[in-house]
């Protein structure tokens, strides 16, 4: 069953019923006892009463929001309005009495929150073990979340980052992923509120009308190019299941179009389908399946997951922002009939890049180390005369550095030679990974990739779709060998 019911009604004395019926009947969903349901509405009733009655001026007319939230130790109800501001404190000290001043008696926790210009709310507490049928209550990551963005409960807001919002940020990860989450800056609320100033990174969130941060979503800047990971996606466990995280998500893709981004890529986990379906739902193609991405150190706290105590990997999918349709590629021939799937994937075909007219091109090999995880990348932007070479000593220095996993991304459109180049990596041990679409300077990467140490997750990974499944079978047919 859902947890969440919210509505709105007029301030208008005969819509209280509605309301209190609308709880009672919720309570009863949830298996609340009786005497607990009756305390409930004797809150409720005081609390919609005084906002239909006193929160607008006489003859104005206005809306009281009622939102009930179930979760697995007791129901939580709030009443909003955006009528008149009011001094709870000083009610408090007055010598009035019954009232709100009676609604402690029925309920285990009263709050009250002066909201400014998004009005003011009373929520009410009360604790009681509920039953939900069919379901294990557990923390989770909520990347499983299926539920369409118009579920989002009223209550909750979603907005941009803001500066204080960094320690609320670090406990949602801790919530999810413990100390276990392999993009350890995020701990750090200093550091999300300094990525976000200074736009390497940026943040949506959701918030409830309590001020409450409840969720949070990043698009991750690459260097040197205009693409963006969506990534650190994680919702309060509480609050699963209302559609908080495509919302987010919608609120995402509206930034990247208004920075004028190529493309926003995911890498969903492997541990589970969840964050594959959800990128396949939003209109993302898949593109790469990346091997050892994952430390083996990361865990969800989801026990649906699946757990290795091997590096895991990502599948990686992509949406094109660019109204394109053709891209500047040499597909080397390999590869050529999966990499033109990848392309349609994306609403794309390759097409042979231009001639430039050069009379010699220099090679540019360089290295990457990610500073998140264990992880190296060859970058092969051009092949002059000594290309081979120069990737090899690249490579000695990576395998120098003991790092678990070394990818080597292929630039398609300036290499003029990419079939020699990818057989001189599978003699290295390199195999297929997928597509990286405008990797650097707007140009389309093919990615390739080198277990580099026998704590890579290869068989125990969950695909959701049928070419997910396929991209799985080539990489362990090449680990083979031919």
């Amino acid at each position: 069953m859902k947890r969440s019911v919210s509505l709105s009604i007029p301030n208008d004395p005969i819509f209280i019923p509605l309301a209190l019926h609308t709880l009672e009947e919720t309570a009863h969903l949830a298996a609340l006892d009786p005497e607990e349901i009756r305390k409930i509405l004797q809150a409720v009733r005081e609390l919609v009463s005084n906002a239909v009655r006193h929160a607008y001026p006489r003859g104005q007319e206005g809306l009281i929001d009622v939102d009930i939230l179930l979760q697995p130790h007791g129901i939580q109800v709030s009443v909003h309005d955006m009528g008149l501001p009011f001094n709870y404190e000083q009610y408090l000290a007055s010598e009035r009495t019954g009232g709100l001043k009676r609604v402690p008696n029925y309920v285990d926790e009263l709050r009250f929150s002066n909201l400014g210009k998004e009005g003011k709310s009373f929520t009410i507490f009360k604790s009681h073990p509920i039953e939900f049928h069919g379901e294990i209550w557990r923390p989770y990551s909520d990347l499983e979340d299926n539920s369409p963005a118009s579920l989002k409960p009223a209550s909750i807001q979603i907005r941009d980052f803001e500066a204080g919002d960094g320690e609320a940020v670090s406990r949602l990860i801790y919530n999810n992923y413990t100390y276990s989450y392999f993009k350890a800056i995020f701990y750090y609320p200093k550091k999300i509120r300094q990525l976000n100033e200074s736009g390497e990174i940026a943040s949506v969130v959701a918030q409830t009308r309590e001020g409450k941060i409840v969720g949070h979503f990043a698009l991750i800047m690459v260097p040197g190019s205009r693409i963006a990971e969506v990534g650190v996606a994680v919702v309060d466990p509480e609050y699963k299941g209302q559609g908080i995280m495509n919302a987010m998500l919608d609120r995402m893709m509206v930034r990247a179009r208004e920075m004028h981004l190529n493309a926003v890529f995911g890498e969903a986990l492997t541990m589970h389908p969840y964050s594959q379906r959800a990128n396949l739902r939003h209109g993302f193609g898949e593109s790469a399946l990346v091997l050892g991405l994952v430390p083996a150190t990361m865990s969800l706290t989801d026990p649906n997951a699946l757990h290795s105590r091997k590096r895991g990997a990502v599948l990686v999918g992509f949406k094109i922002l660019r109204e394109e349709t053709q891209r500047p590629a040499r597909l080397p021939k390999r590869y050529r009939d999966l990499l033109e799937k990848i392309y349609a994937n994306n609403g794309l075909r390759a097409v042979p890049p231009p001639d430039r007219q050069r009379k010699k091109q220099g090679t540019r090999v360089r290295f990457e180390m990610s500073p998140y995880n264990q992880t190296g990348t060859l970058l092969i932007e051009a092949d002059g005369a000594d290309i081979f070479p120069r990737i090899r000593h690249a490579l000695h220095i990576l395998y120098r550095k003991h790092v678990d996993m070394i990818y080597a991304d292929i630039n398609l459109a300036r290499c003029r030679d990419p079939d020699r180049i990818v057989e001189l990596l599978r003699e290295e041990g390199f195999v297929f990974s997928g597509m990286l679409f405008y990797r650097r300077e707007k140009d389309d990467y093919l990615r390739m990739q080198l277990p580099n140490c026998d704590n890579i997750e290869l068989d125990r990974l969950v695909c959701y779709s049928d070419f997910c499944r396929e991209l799985h079978a080539e990489i362990k047919e090449e680990l083979k060998g031919d």
